[in-house]
């Protein structure tokens, strides 16, 4: 093993979370002080997809797997890593941006997004993914797509008022979801990394804070 790139995004109370009334912010509290008790413990509030996570099948299927019985051996092994960092704000990926690009079962997608990381802009006009494209990833055998942005569909609602179909279309397949990954810009070549998601293993869960790194 000759070097080790961590994608995951440190937990904190300053971090942000998905903008919505209903997910709560970190919170991290003290159970006990080494002077009090005789050792640091500590208290921890956070949702199931909080900074860099992954989505269970469960998260919209509603017959889905959960976090708890995901196999491991689909989560470690061999990546392949794609840079898509030239697409713009609200720029598609289609199914001719794929054709013609290595597909394996595991794969990331890189857009340069953490750049906007713990700002608000982090949620708005992210680059998605198109249906078309989501469904050749299935159709090659892919079983883990991960990527820099908070989420494959696009940011803004749809106009026919479907919700999330990407997350859909990847989750009744059984593809996990890797999200909000860090440092991917770090990578200064794409070849030959190993890829470790090490979730939180929660019962009955829709997904789960998870511990990302790559190695070669």
């Amino acid at each position: 093993m000759n070097e080790i790139i961590d994608l995951t995004y440190i937990i904190n109370e300053e971090m942000i979370t998905y903008p919505t009334p209903w997910h709560p912010k970190v919170s991290i509290g003290r159970l006990g002080k080494i002077e009090e008790v005789g050792r640091n413990t500590r208290k921890i509030t956070l949702g199931t997809h909080t900074g860099t996570h992954i989505d269970a099948p469960l998260h919209f299927i509603s017959n889905g797997k959960s976090i708890d019985v995901i196999p491991l051996e689909k989560m470690v092994g061999e990546v392949t890593i794609l840079d898509f960092s030239n697409f713009k704000e609200n720029q598609p990926i289609k199914k001719e941006d794929l054709v013609n690009k290595k597909i394996s079962k595991r794969m990331i997608f890189r857009f340069g997004w953490q750049r906007f990381w713990n700002k608000k802009e982090f949620y708005e006009n992210y680059p998605y993914f198109t249906e078309d494209a989501a469904n050749y990833l299935v159709t090659n055998g892919v079983e883990v797509v991960g990527y820099d942005t908070p989420s494959p569909d696009e940011s803004k609602k749809r106009e026919d008022g479907i919700d999330s179909p990407i997350h859909k279309i990847f989750l009744k397949n059984e593809v996990v979801l890797l999200e909000y990954l860090a440092n991917l810009d770090k990578l200064k070549n794409l070849e030959g990394w190993n890829l470790v998601i090490a979730p939180m293993k929660i019962e009955d869960s829709d997904g789960a804070p998870a511990r990302v790194f790559v190695f070669q």
